[in-house]
């Protein structure tokens, strides 16, 4: 079985696109449903979620398994932090399902909107994670566009967490402001290749010196001259 590793890239890549996506999407919808309250355009947000959580897993088993689950199953032994990503659909799609929730019963307070922030907090500080789960000479880059994108998302949610304390315009439209910089992080993200390669190590040694060899016989005895008889 031949795995090429430049798939894990374009997998990394596609998922961000789609995550980038959803979010783009949920954000403009909450833009839109200020405006124009009772729109079904709301939904589209969190179906947008749901889609993005179901994506995700299909692009792994096409991209790393050429959907055969057995050498799906041989990529992610080699590369454990893809495992990620599985947690990032789950946390999608209920987020999704929230939101869904929340939006049928028609209570814009309550437990279901608690979910839904806790799930987008949780996606957010996911992101910090990747790094970590990467090649090391590649973490540096994957930290810092990983960070900028999951604090953008946490400041997201905490402006619409404070909606409850402070219903004011500029509150609602940033928080879905936020939500579409996050949306296009991600949406706009290349995995480097090195990302998750095949790293191979060098291991040079010099000259080897032969240890000094020890003389430990003894000076032979002169011959004794023959004694007079």
């Amino acid at each position: 079985m031949t795995l090429d590793y430049s798939v894990f890239a374009t997998a990394s890549t596609l998922i961000h696109v789609v995550q980038g996506a959803a979010l783009l999407l949920l954000g403009a919808a909450e833009v839109y449903s200020l405006d124009n309250g009772g729109s079904k355009v709301v939904y589209a947000g969190p179906l947008a979620l749901l889609a993005a959580a179901a994506a995700m897993p299909l692009i792994m088993a096409w991209q790393l398994g050429g959907w055969d689950m057995d050498r799906l199953r041989l990529a992610l032994d080699l590369r454990r932090g893809f495992l990620l990503f599985f947690a990032f659909a789950c946390l999608f799609g209920a987020a999704g399902l929230s939101r869904l929730t929340q939006l049928a019963i028609g209570k814009e307070d309550g437990g279901w909107r608690t979910l839904f922030l806790g799930f987008l907090a949780l996606s957010g500080l996911l992101y910090f994670m990747l790094s970590s789960r990467v090649n090391k000479d590649a973490s540096g880059p994957v930290l810092v566009w990983h960070a900028a994108a999951g604090a953008t998302l946490l400041v997201a949610v905490a402006l619409k967490a404070a909606q409850g304390f402070y219903r004011v315009r500029w509150v609602q439209v940033a928080w879905a402001v936020f939500l579409m910089m996050a949306g296009l992080q991600l949406a706009t993200y290349k995995e480097p290749p090195e990302t998750f390669g095949l790293r191979l190590v060098t291991i040079s040694s010099g000259p080897q010196q032969s240890a000094p060899v020890k003389n430990n016989a003894g000076t032979p005895d002169k011959e004794r001259p023959a004694g007079r008889r």
